[in-house]
């Protein structure tokens, strides 16, 4: 594990700046890039307050330069209740994704046996519209993407913004549930639940077993982000940006 990688990643985030491209040695791994996060998430010493749930897609994927979804923290400091302003650094790349948040009631602690999808589902306390605002800690090339950079600085997560929650959210169909999202107006993309691993309890589901087998734990409270159910698009400053999620309701957020 590189240690130092880590702790630039983390000022650069604290600082809302960012790195030149090299940064030292590439992570060799999926799991050396995991190690790079935890020290970049220690470094920062902010509260998780719960995950985002990245490549959720076979599209996304293919963009990402990976065959498998990744994960990342969400801190206290960059996560928002809706309607809110967000501010964002300069350069920031501003990448809007709308996705469906969860949040639990109960633990998910590690252990050895696998969880079931039913045990997962049990642990949902409520249901959230939610938008992700993405960016990068370090500077673009214009190179492909190489996932594993990605995980190490937290899996690209800029700001968390979630909307007001449903505890029924089994009468919801979430992978059915349609969603869209405007900007100033214009509509700029849709989607349904299901663009997310089939469907946000699936990729819950994931996630779950993902923090298991690598010793870590879902607790109560957390917030889970289910992935991008929308085409992304890169977000202007100063003017609505709206997700509509049907029945379970409506955010908006304006970045400054």
């Amino acid at each position: 594990m590189n240690s130092t990688i880590g702790r630039a990643l983390a000022s650069a985030r604290l600082d809302g700046t960012k790195l030149e491209a090299d940064l030292g040695p590439a992570p060799k791994s999926l799991a050396q890039a995991y190690e790079i996060q935890d020290e970049m998430t220690d470094t920062i010493s902010v509260p998780v307050v719960g995950w985002k749930i990245g490549a959720n897609s076979p599209a996304a994927r293919k963009r990402l330069n990976t065959d498998k979804p990744l994960y990342g923290p969400l801190f206290d400091r960059w996560t928002y209740a809706a309607p809110t302003r967000i501010p964002t650094p300069n350069g920031a790349l501003m990448v809007v994704e709308v996705e469906i948040a969860f949040r639990l009631k109960r633990d998910l602690a590690a252990r050895s046996e696998p969880f079931t999808e039913q045990e997962v589902g049990e642990a949902i306390g409520t249901v959230h519209p939610a938008i992700e605002i993405v960016d990068r800690r370090v500077r673009n090339t214009g190179q492909p993407v190489d996932a594993k950079w990605l995980i190490a600085d937290g899996a690209a997560n800029h700001a968390f913004v979630y909307g007001e929650g449903r505890t029924d959210w089994k009468a919801l169909n979430l992978p059915d549930l349609a969603v869209s999202v405007s900007m100033d107006g214009k509509v700029m993309g849709t989607g349904t639940g299901a663009e997310s691993m089939g469907g946000p309890l699936k990729a819950l589901h994931w996630l779950a077993e993902e923090l298991r087998q690598r010793g870590k734990n879902l607790v109560a409270g957390n917030y889970i982000i289910t992935g991008s159910l929308a085409p992304v698009f890169e977000g202007k400053r100063g003017v609505p940006i709206i997700g509509e999620f049907g029945p379970l309701g409506q955010i908006e957020i304006v970045l400054a």
